[in-house]
């Protein structure tokens, strides 16, 4: 049936199609929240059975109004669509989606309104928007805090280092309050956490218009509790509180010997906790390692997914300049580029400042950036380098194998194995968890030169000695176990083509 003749059905056909989703919709009801139900299914309509392929295995056609909620759909959705069409008529269906734009603002006819088949109060629900819509603009005055519109997932340039952080996050901007909650993300000063942080939140605020969204950073989540205590305001301050959905606190370490802070957190994240309400939470380091913060706050905030957000590796570093310099319409020679990125190894707002600085030079002095002008601005960073010692070639000779960093070795091997990364650094001692970490500490050591030191620093904070004790474990294992040898000899395939 083509799409332009949908409005031509005849009532008995309408009838069928009506209820077909009606009973659809009813039956994964349980399923998922009223308000997610109403985001993705308002506007999706059931077009058509298609009886030619086979008389016992129908195609029922859906149509959505854009491809964000057809994404949004087969992620959530599909599955539970298919098999709720099955029950309900006990036949084989199969599910095929057409987008079709001109019914996203349509009252179609073959559409039921959504609000009295789920029977939520009509009055409360035209009311919602701009409840909603005051009480976030009350909270966001309240707190001061503003969200910010450039940190989005687009910006964001995932590379080894940080990929597993970024798919976490996504995951939970996706289904804040059941995937990965808390959601604990660690790593050093510049690497992107607020970024990421405040990405999910921007996501959420757009897929989940409902939801009430607060990034705090910890100083001021300080600020804000030792207030409501001198002021006797405490009660007023968790009810504001009780009215969000989603809370990300950024640099939580900063709660460090504040008791009467952490006693107030611990209450507030155990409600949130509790309601399914999503936490955001990062760190300059993970859980286990923060000092002078209660051990009941660290054991739950490893109570969802810890991840680290690493230092990026060459090729994520030209990425990120490339990206910024494409935001801002300026384009930049890659031979600077590589100079940039073979100096900046390890923070990603030392990256953008420099590139700020040469575009403030070549916008000042109308002339073309030069190498000189590279090397003036990585010495005003602090970065000590020669001219005369280091030259393109040198650079791109330097990095020329630097796709084959550890940091994506790591995440092939966690594939490989189906581990979470988090995994592979903790003190699991899980055999497949403590086999994966032994294969890739003694990678570490014979294909990256990697000091027993830095192995055990990177697997958690180990010491030397509990790393050669693993090393020589799986030296050991890879003489007799045909398994393990079949394993590493993948890696270090890959390691060497």
């Amino acid at each position: 049936m083509l799409l332009d003749t949908v409005s031509e059905y005849d009532n008995e056909k309408k009838h069928y199609l009506l209820d077909l989703r009606e009973r659809t919709i009813l039956a994964i009801a349980n399923q998922f929240d009223h308000k997610k139900i109403l985001t993705f299914l308002g506007k999706v309509g059931i077009i058509d059975i298609d009886k030619n392929i086979d008389e016992m295995k129908k195609e029922v056609v859906i149509w959505v109004s854009n491809d964000f909620i057809l994404t949004q759909i087969k992620k959530n959705f599909q599955k539970s669509l298919k098999e709720a069409i099955m029950a309900t008529y006990n036949s084989q269906f199969g599910v095929r989606f057409v987008v079709y734009p001109p019914f996203a603002n349509a009252q179609h006819e073959l559409l039921t309104d959504l609000k009295k088949l789920l029977n939520i109060q009509e009055s409360k629900a035209s009311k919602a928007p701009q409840l909603e819509k005051n009480l976030k603009s009350e909270l966001g005055n309240y707190f001061g805090i503003l969200f910010e519109p450039s940190y989005r997932f687009d910006t964001f340039v995932a590379g080894a280092n940080n990929q597993f952080a970024f798919s976490a996050a996504k995951a939970v901007a996706d289904a804040p309050g059941t995937a990965y909650n808390p959601l604990f993300l660690y790593g050093n000063v510049g690497l992107g956490k607020t970024h990421l942080m405040q990405a999910v939140g921007n996501e959420i605020m757009q897929n989940f218009p409902e939801k009430v969204v607060i990034y705090l950073p910890a100083t001021k989540l300080v600020e804000e509790i030792v207030q409501a205590l001198r002021m006797n305001k405490m009660a007023n301050l968790m009810k504001k509180f009780d009215e969000v959905d989603v809370l990300l606190i950024d640099d939580i370490q900063f709660l460090a010997d504040k008791d009467k802070t952490q006693e107030v957190f611990h209450n507030l994240f155990n409600d949130f906790h509790m309601k399914k309400k999503q936490v955001i939470i990062s760190s300059d380091r993970p859980p286990k390692e923060l000092l002078h913060i209660e051990p009941r706050l660290k054991s739950r905030f490893a109570l969802g997914l810890v991840a680290d957000v690493q230092a990026p590796d060459f090729e994520t570093r030209i990425a990120i300049l490339e990206s910024k310099l494409q935001s801002k319409g300026i384009s930049i020679d890659f031979e600077y580029l590589s100079l940039i990125a073979q100096y900046i190894k390890s923070n990603v707002r030392e990256l953008e400042g420099a590139l700020n600085i040469l575009i403030t030079r070549q916008q000042l002095s109308k002339a073309e950036i030069s190498e000189e002008d590279v090397y003036s601005c990585l010495k005003t960073l602090g970065y000590y380098c020669d001219e005369n010692q280091i030259n393109f070639e040198q650079v791109m000779q330097q990095n020329k194998k630097s796709s084959k960093n550890f940091s994506t070795l790591v995440e092939m091997v966690a594939q490989y194995y189906s581990l979470p990364i988090a995994e592979l650094k903790s003190d699991s001692r899980k055999k497949e968890i403590t086999q994966a970490r032994q294969i890739l500490m003694l990678l570490a050591k014979k294909y990256f030169n990697w000091t027993l030191e830095k192995i055990g620093d990177y697997f958690g904070g180990k010491n030397h000695a509990t790393a050669i004790y693993a090393i020589n474990t799986i030296e050991k294992k890879l003489k007799s176990d045909s398994e393990i040898q079949h394993d590493y000899r993948v890696f270090v395939d890959w390691i060497e083509q």
